[in-house]
């Protein structure tokens, strides 16, 4: 038998398989939705200039929203959650942005997050079995549609498909959704068809309808896709839930509400933290919240920018300084005390470190406790205080996975080198920071705690605006390296300390605070390290003066109140100098007619004239009985404006009462209700099977009366 190659030189898809890797990709659903959001910053956010270096006016927007939809008989339903962003710049045609594992950011650089098409299929498929992509590229003339769905997958290929259409009104053609009924309407787009009537069944009770879910489409890009020519968006239907179970298709109406509204508080608390240089002007919205990025500039004390050379191959043993290779990039760390953190008694006061990534700052990972990492002391609350750092890869010289959740070093031939380096350039700097800020309190740890917890009120005032990271001016420092046999560190003889105007929350040392105060409301001038200053010399101790006088007597005779303290001014006087000469020293006298000079001056002469001034002070100090009554007079004013303010207390705490008395009304109301639709649940249930045991037996009598027949 002669040999034959069946090959085709293809190897056949199992697309379902597919999409159950996809939806395993993310460890949880909010890092599924950044991807998304991930590709929307790179659209949509620019460096300012355009080609020809001129200030450009374009405004990068990302808005999230809820997908609501409006019933005929006025009830609304949240079915889902809509990503939007404009583009700077044309826009990949959606054919070829749905073709599986093809991107256009491979080995991008600094200005795209996303890697490996991860971001748009992977992250649908995580958080829904059915997304729709729209797109303007250019002009109302080139719409596009795309669908990202579970049930156009087969066992034996892989179906993301795309569509063109146009939405020109002025031009006497169709309109948009005459276009996509007449489209889909057609045999062979029968599938696809089925995916959008999915999408017009709003509720989970009610039809599939196609004319429905076209015109829910059309409407989300008449009413979001801004004026600006070319716009992104996705819309997620019926967004998974928290079920731990296999995914489910029918949720339930009220459940898909929770889990939409969940999803973008989550978004909307680690958003701010996620990405370092969102521009101050770019609009990112989440329901009706707009989001500032100003997240570490306002919870960091002593933040701080400092500026290192890594090398990627010549480990740092053998080069340390800055070096001039091609394969060296500059690097920038922020350091700074999280106030936050060392305030919060569950929060972790251990050194962290976050590595942020890319043009946007995006952020790849997260060490709680990264001392030994950064070759660090480990031990004890060493370089704890919530000291923290922040890698700030602006430049893209890092590695990613295809999720960007962890930098991959192995991707590289000298990953290990480059790994080793980068960590020991970290430590380097990490160390310096810390040390120098503990030398300003004593070198006690005990002490940089106390002075950092002291700036707690200041980080929770949010009405300061700040400016993002880019546009900052933080303290900065002039530094020279040296290299010991494990590690390198700061040549602290040579370094230049460059206060900078934008570090809001600073440490400083108790006896040059004024000094350097001052230079720093000069706008960052620049100053050298200050050398140890002497300690001051010590107080001499003065002698002791008068107890403290007696409280005032309600009606107390004068002469007996004058008497009191002179004669016991005079024993101890008296007392003093008996003292004195019995140790050999004998005090001349205040009646002498003259006085000591300078250098015979002596602390016990200093008080003992300070005594004798004292005996003539209550003589000319004594209240008399009206200044005694203005004071009860006082008293009594005080004492009526803090019954007032109690009583505006106990006023509010009643009021409180009350709002906790509605609110516990409402939880039981809602556990009243949860338990009615338990049995309402259940009569469902009882009433389908007896549906389905009549519609048995009408099916039965049928066939009997067919037989009879």
């Amino acid at each position: 038998m002669p040999f034959t190659d069946n090959n085709d030189k293809k190897t056949r898809v199992d697309g379902i398989g597919l999409w159950r890797s996809w939806t395993r990709n993310f460890n949880t659903k909010i890092l599924a939705l950044l991807d998304l959001i991930d590709n929307s910053l790179d659209a949509a956010i620019h460096n300012g200039k355009n080609n020809e270096g001129q200030q450009h006016s374009f405004r990068g927007k990302v808005h999230v929203y809820p997908d609501i939809y409006e019933m005929p008989d006025g009830r609304a339903t949240t079915t889902g959650l809509c990503i939007v962003n404009n583009s700077i710049k044309s826009i990949r045609p959606l054919k070829n942005v749905l073709e599986v594992y093809n991107s256009s950011k491979v080995n991008s650089g600094a200005g795209d997050i996303g890697e490996n098409g991860v971001g748009l299929k992977q992250g649908c498929a995580t958080l829904s079995d059915l997304s729709f992509v729209l797109m303007k590229n250019g002009s109302n003339t080139n719409i596009e549609l795309g669908i990202v769905a579970k049930d156009l997958q087969r066992l034996d290929s892989c179906y993301l498909p795309a569509f063109n259409f146009s939405n020109d009104k002025h031009a006497g053609s169709r309109s948009l959704r005459d276009q996509m009924v007449s489209f889909f309407s057609e045999p062979s787009h029968a599938d696809v068809a089925k995916c959008i009537a999915k999408y017009g069944a709003a509720r989970a009770d009610s039809e599939r309808n196609l004319i429905v879910g076209v015109e829910r489409l059309c409407r989300h890009f008449d009413r979001k896709a801004f004026d600006d020519p070319y716009v992104f968006m996705v819309i997620l239907d019926k967004v998974h839930t928290d079920q731990t179970e296999e995914y489910v298709g029918n949720i339930v109406d009220a459940q898909q509400k929770i889990t939409v509204t969940r999803l973008m508080k989550d978004l909307a608390d680690v958003i701010p933290r996620t990405y370092l240089h969102v521009p101050q002007s770019f609009s990112f919205v989440i329901g009706d919240k707009r989001i500032n990025f100003d997240y570490w500039p306002r919870r960091l004390i002593e933040l701080t920018s400092l500026t290192v050379y890594v090398n990627k191959k010549i480990p740092w043993v053998n080069k340390h300084e800055l070096p001039t290779h091609q394969n060296t990039y500059p690097l920038r760390v922020f350091l700074g005390f999280d106030g936050m953190r060392i305030t919060d008694p569950s929060a972790g006061n251990e050194g962290s470190l976050y590595v942020y990534s890319r043009q946007s700052g995006r952020l790849i990972s997260h060490h709680a406790d990264a001392r030994t990492r950064m070759g660090l002391q480990a031990g004890g609350t060493d370089y704890c205080q919530g000291l923290t750092v922040i890698i700030d890869d602006f430049g893209g010289n890092l590695p990613l996975n295809p999720t960007k959740q962890e930098v991959a070093f192995g991707e590289e031939s000298h990953g290990s080198v480059h790994e080793e380096n980068l960590m020991a350039w970290v430590g380097c700097v990490a160390h310096f920071y810390y040390q120098r800020h503990l030398s300003t309190c004593g070198n006690k740890k005990k002490t940089l705690t106390q002075e950092l917890a002291r700036f707690g009120d200041a980080l929770l005032d949010n009405r300061r605006q700040l400016k993002p990271l880019d546009d900052s001016n933080f303290t900065t420092y002039d530094l020279s390296f040296k290299a010991s046999v494990k590690c390198i560190r700061v040549d602290k003889s040579s370094v230049e300390e460059f206060v900078g105007s934008d570090t809001l929350y600073r440490l400083l040392p108790k006896k040059e605070a004024t000094a350097k105060v001052s230079k720093e409301a000069q706008g960052g001038k620049k100053r050298k390290a200050a050398p140890a200053v002497p300690a001051a010399p010590p107080l001499k101790k003065k002698a002791r003066s008068d107890p403290t006088p007696p409280p005032l007597q309600p009606l107390p005779p004068p002469p007996q109140r004058q008497r009191e303290p002179v004669l016991h001014a005079e024993d101890k006087s008296d007392s003093n100098d008996e003292m004195e000469k019995e140790n050999g020293y004998d005090p001349p006298s205040l009646f002498d007619g003259g006085i000591p000079d300078p250098a015979e001056h002596n602390p016990r002469n200093s008080t003992l004239s300070h005594g004798a001034a004292v005996k003539e002070e209550p003589t000319q100090s004594e209240p008399t009985q009206s200044d005694f009554e203005a004071l009860c007079e006082r008293l009594t004013e005080k004492l009526e404006a803090v019954k007032d303010e109690n009583t505006k207390l106990r006023n509010r705490i009643g009021n409180l009462r009350e709002e906790m008395n509605a609110h516990y009304a409402v939880r039981h109301e809602n556990a009243a209700l949860k338990e009615e639709i338990k049995t309402l649940r259940g009569i469902n249930a009882k009433l389908q099977l007896d549906y389905q045991r009549l519609e048995f037996l009408v099916n039965e009598k049928s066939r009997e009366e067919g037989r009879l027949s």
